[in-house]
């Protein structure tokens, strides 16, 4: 197995405000977006969007680490087109990739924000119908739910729902379209991530038994829905890791740094670039389903 040295040392903190959270990462973010959102089919799980919308009063929700936003100017028109009123207001740690207000709709207000740091700003705690997370966990520094999870819960009104999807980012399944075409290179770079991640002594497999774990913290009505990755999607998937895997060159040192290094940046890019050659042979790379993960506040 290819040697995890380097990838250990991932500080998500510093990962996601980084320079190079630039205007790839942000069409990244759209791109994934697209995958979610024709995975799941829905913006607001059906039974949360209909038991948030039969009362008169406008809607707030919330958004933890929105990026550009692009959730939530979906979720605008959504409930714009069934005369839904609502204040949207996506957080992230890093504003970079932020619309500029101005091409936004009145109702969506972007704002910096760490959400894992404390306290809160007192005039956000308990007033939102509804708390979305998407593809958190590599913010998360631990295996640890209970910081993100108090976050929520602080955020919501008595009543008001937490929403969270994910997919495993610690499997990555290789799968070839022929028996002739080799998925080696990308097995390989996933099992330096797996290892990498394994060396801090993490795993997502709470991910399985994400309701599990709202209803050991407190929130009532809790499910889990399982949702199957389209093939047709897998090629927009695999180009998805494919950018994330680019990024992740900068974790390994250069040979000239650090000769005594097991793995090098130089070593990882050619691995890289043996994986995209697999994947323009039509090999895809995915983790088979999303997660969506719901429960309620109690009232």
């Amino acid at each position: 197995m290819p040697d995890s040295s380097h990838i250990e040392h991932y500080d998500p903190s510093t990962y996601w405000t980084s320079p190079a959270r630039n205007f790839r990462s942000s069409a990244r973010l759209h791109l994934q977006h697209l995958l979610y959102q024709n995975t799941l089919g829905y913006l607001l799980e059906p039974t949360v969007e209909k038991a948030v919308t039969t009362t008169q009063q406008p809607l707030k929700i919330a958004d933890l680490a929105c990026g550009n936003g692009i959730w939530l100017i979906d979720l605008h028109t959504h409930l714009a087109k069934n005369n839904i009123p609502a204040q949207l207001d996506g957080f992230d740690i890093n504003p970079i990739n932020f619309p500029a207000s101005a091409y936004l709709p009145p109702s969506i207000s972007l704002h910096q924000l760490d959400v894992l740091a404390s306290p809160l700003p007192a005039h956000l705690l308990g007033t939102y119908d509804v708390v979305h997370i998407r593809a958190f966990v590599s913010i998360l520094p631990t295996s640890d739910l209970t910081p993100i999870l108090s976050v929520a819960s602080s955020l919501l009104k008595p009543g008001g729902y937490l929403q969270w999807e994910e997919n495993r980012g610690d499997l990555f399944l290789a799968e070839a379209p022929a028996p002739h075409i080799s998925t080696e290179a990308c097995e390989r770079v996933a099992q330096v991530l797996q290892g990498g991640l394994a060396a801090k002594g993490i795993s997502h497999a709470w991910i399985d038994e994400l309701d599990t774990h709202l209803a050991q913290f407190g929130f009532q009505d809790t499910r889990l829905l399982v949702h199957d990755k389209r093939k047709q999607d897998y090629k927009g998937w695999t180009e998805d890791y494919l950018m994330v895997w680019e990024d992740v060159a900068a974790l390994f040192p250069l040979k000239a740094d650090a000769p005594e290094a097991p793995l090098s940046r130089e070593a990882w890019v050619a691995m890289f670039v043996a994986a995209v050659k697999e994947t323009e042979e039509g090999v895809v790379v995915h983790q088979r389903r999303v997660l969506t993960a719901v429960g309620r506040k109690v009232a």
